[in-house]
């Protein structure tokens, strides 16, 4: 997983054709479609990496 949309692991039930309901909610807290600490770390790097671009603003 290098991307938000890209799925974690072969758990995750978000792809292209199945898109996940929460997938803003998945990506900042998730996933929410499985329990798996590996992938909650994954979504925190990719979180952290953009947090730390200075493009990057919250509203």
């Amino acid at each position: 997983m290098e991307k938000f949309i890209d799925p974690c692991c072969d758990k995750c039930t978000h792809t292209k054709e199945n898109s996940c309901k929460d997938f803003v909610k998945c990506c900042m807290e998730g996933p929410i479609c499985h329990e798996d600490s590996s992938c909650v770390e994954k979504r925190k790097a990719i979180v952290n990496e953009v947090a730390l671009n200075d493009k990057f603003t919250i509203c």
